[in-house]
């Protein structure tokens, strides 16, 4: 994908217009304009990378710490009651926006969102050591 495919590098490099809440080196910070809930907020690296598999690690910290900030501002100036971080990669895991971005949600008692895992079932410890294995590479 060439950046100027990428809204988020558009909206970063200043070509879309966006309601912006930070602003730094790394990072910005805008509305949704789509929003979950009031103040939703998407945290976007300056630097184009398509997700959390391709990232350099400074962007990728720059991006918590803002997200982190923000979060805190939704809880003080907004008074929600928690905060949701939701990141998607590649569409299998709901990604439709291919540049690294991370949803801040402010979360209040009612809201509509529902929980990813509805009915979660306990698993037996030899499948997770099975999976474990794997993912170390034993």
């Amino acid at each position: 994908m060439k950046e100027s495919d990428c809204v988020f590098c558009r909206i970063g490099a200043g070509d879309e217009p966006v309601v912006v809440v930070r602003d730094d080196a790394a990072t910005l910070a805008f509305m949704d304009v789509a929003p979950a809930t009031e103040g939703h907020v998407l945290v976007v690296p300056k630097r184009h990378s398509r997700n959390l598999l391709d990232i350099e690690p400074a962007d990728l910290s720059a991006v918590a710490l803002a997200a982190r900030e923000v979060a805190r501002w939704q809880r003080e100036r907004l008074g929600c009651a928690g905060v949701t971080l939701y990141q998607a990669n590649e569409p299998a895991g709901f990604q439709t926006v291919f540049h690294f971005h991370m949803h801040v949600v402010p979360r209040y008692p009612g809201d509509e969102i529902v929980n990813a895992w509805r009915d979660p079932k306990r698993a037996e410890q030899d499948d997770l050591e099975r999976v474990a294995r794997r993912l170390r590479g034993d």
